[in-house]
């Protein structure tokens, strides 16, 4: 298993209330950990990119359960959570949070790939 370094994901409020800064993870990876801070009650989901400064886009995964796709998000809560999330191959991530956050929030997030 290789586990890339863990970084910074910061929503901040002056520039998107629910959005965070693009984060380049060194490398593509197959899972996303995402330790989320204590945060004003909301579900966080990713958005990914083929390049830093590219269009980022919500994240789906192939179920092969029920054929349908999903996105991973997380249950609504208020943070203070580890959360470990299929990333598909891709190095470019934003988080998403469904509600405004009341202040700057920083996410730590590490890709891992077996």
């Amino acid at each position: 298993m290789i586990q890339g370094t863990w970084k910074d994901c910061i929503i901040t409020i002056a520039t998107s209330t629910t959005l965070s800064a693009a984060v380049d993870l060194g490398r593509v990876y197959d899972t996303l950990l995402v330790v989320i801070p204590t945060i004003t009650a909301a579900s966080i989901s990713v958005r990914v990119s083929e390049s830093l400064a590219g269009t980022y886009q919500n994240l789906y995964i192939t179920s092969t359960n029920d054929a349908d796709d999903d996105q991973p998000i997380t249950t609504s809560g208020t943070g203070g959570i580890t959360w470990v999330v299929p990333l598909g191959g891709f190095q470019y991530i934003k988080l998403l949070s469904s509600q405004a956050q009341e202040a700057n929030r920083t996410f730590r997030v590490c890709g891992v790939r077996r």
